[in-house]
């Protein structure tokens, strides 16, 4: 039992109540308040227990609505207990969604034994830090106040943590390199500094649960964080590990034409242990932009309309629909194997020649080939530093994608560009990753089809500067042409 926060309080019983009895005998610290008029002491707290009256159930359930999120995100175990069956429909019908929280329980007349042992074995961790100074560097946007428990906790030995926030990728989570202060530690007060990212409380689940299904026994030890902690929360969640420090990402070498040494140790050190599971089983048969879709990886019916229309506009009339009908139509075979699911340029950080994956939100199971096509139309595609992020249209872009994008191309890798081109950079890594992903294919349209379907996948977003939904559009019309091709409508 975690001697740090054994305290429970109570709320609706006597200090002589059998249940107060039962979780004495259980080394917990009881007391017994009253709403509303005592201080929550978190820091100590591993649960409250509120024994319900049979009438007058209103003031709990207001007391419940305003505290369960902040005890959940403190991990304080929360529960309830009622007296009948009819008290607790009524507490369901006033208290609403505070009883779906995670850590809250509510039960009709609970034995005091069972209720008692419940609370005593609820891990509520460490005593939280709720004096902890949290800077955020570069005056970037504050946390909420709402998610602030969740790092008192995490950094509960700490005095301070200075949040560098982390740029890369889409999504509404937000990922920062945490530099801390610590209290009380022989070896130090500045240790290394941790990764920590702030999401969904179920997204960080499934990405904890990633790490350890799919990293733990698959990807070497040096070549992906190693997590330190999960921090549930009511609605969100922290996720803490050891931050790739002193790298660069494979976006900035790619730009700078020296990421072929990266590019083939990610393939073949890093992702190795997972590519190998595609040749544990005979290849499957079946479209691969189906299977791509199963795995959660794109949805036609998500495209954005601006995309078509701009389309439409110089004569392109090819919808959503009619892809979808063409690549779930087409009879392939391909390699099943853990993939990445949203491998880009920001998501693998280089240091010392070696290719280290982070980021595990989106692992699952689906083409191997889908992991080359992902990384290689990201860095395509992607505006790279010093692009005008009004300009709509770029001709030498423009000319160097229909190249590269060529439906022949997939059936041999294109050659290189000039050597005084301005994206002969663009060109050098392109070509490296196609020559892969056309090695590992196991027919001839599996590879070309997955650049078409992650060409697609970019354009569910239409946010961004005008540069960029520009090639998110081209983008379209280059999968048109490679469904086409791939189907044998384009021959």
């Amino acid at each position: 039992m975690d001697a740090e926060r054994r305290e429970v309080m109570c709320f609706g019983t006597t200090v002589d109540a059998p249940v107060v009895r039962e979780l004495e005998n259980r080394s917990c610290v009881v007391r017994v308040a009253i709403l509303n008029s005592d201080r929550i002491p978190v820091e100590r707290l591993r649960a409250v227990l509120l024994c319900l009256p049979p009438a007058g159930v209103e003031p709990y359930c207001d007391w419940v609505a305003a505290h369960a999120r902040m005890l959940t995100d403190y991990g304080v175990r929360l529960e309830l207990a009622s007296p009948d069956d009819a008290t607790l429909g009524r507490v369901q019908t006033l208290a609403g969604d505070a009883l779906k929280l995670v850590g809250v329980r509510a039960r009709t007349a609970p034995p005091a034994a069972a209720l008692a042992e419940g609370i005593a074995r609820h891990a509520a961790g460490p005593s939280p830090r709720v004096d902890l100074e949290i800077v955020i560097a570069d005056d970037r946007e504050p946390i909420r106040k709402v998610d602030e428990p969740l790092f008192q906790r995490a950094f509960h030995r700490c005095s301070q943590v200075t949040l560098v926030e982390l740029t890369g990728g889409k999504s509404a989570a937000r990922v920062f390199a945490a530099h801390m202060t610590m209290d009380g530690s022989d070896a130090g007060v500045w240790p290394q500094p941790s990764f920590v990212k702030l999401d969904r409380s179920d997204k960080i689940a499934r990405e904890y649960a990633n790490y350890r299904d799919y990293a733990d026994r698959f990807i070497p030890f040096g070549l992906r964080p190693n997590i330190h902690a999960l921090v549930p929360g009511a609605e969100r969640s922290l996720l803490i590990g050891n931050f790739v420090d002193k790298s660069e990402s494979l976006w900035d070498l790619a730009q700078r034409e020296v990421a072929a040494q990266a590019v083939t140790a990610l393939i073949d050190e890093t992702l190795r242990g997972w590519r190998d599971q595609g040749y544990a089983s005979d290849p499957i048969l079946g479209s691969v932009a189906a299977a791509m879709r199963n795995a959660g990886i794109w949805n036609p019916d998500l495209i954005d309309e601006c995309y078509v229309e701009k389309a439409a506009e110089i004569g392109i009339a090819v919808t959503p629909a009619n892809l979808w009908m063409k690549l779930s139509a087409l009879n392939q075979t391909w390699r099943q194997s853990p993939i990445h699911g949203d491998l880009h340029g920001e998501n693998i950080r280089v240091r010392n020649g070696q290719a280290i994956l982070i980021d595990l939100a989106s692992v699952t199971k689906g083409p191997m080939t889908a992991d080359l096509a992902a990384l290689e139309t990201w860095l395509a595609f992607e505006l790279p530093d010093g692009t005008e992020a009004t300009r709509f249209g770029d001709p030498t872009w423009q000319a160097e994608i229909e190249r590269l994008y060529l439906p022949a191309a997939f059936r041999h890798p294109p050659g290189p560009s000039g050597p005084a081109s301005k994206l002969r950079w663009m060109s050098t890594v392109v070509r490296q990753i196609r020559t892969m992903g056309i090695a590992a294919q196991s027919c001839p349209t599996e590879y070309q089809t997955a650049v078409a379907v992650q060409l697609l996948r970019r354009c569910r977003w239409s946010n961004g500067p005008a540069a960029d939904r520009f090639r998110r559009g081209y983008g379209y019309r280059i999968a048109v042409a490679l469904v086409e091709d791939a189907s044998g409508d384009g021959r």
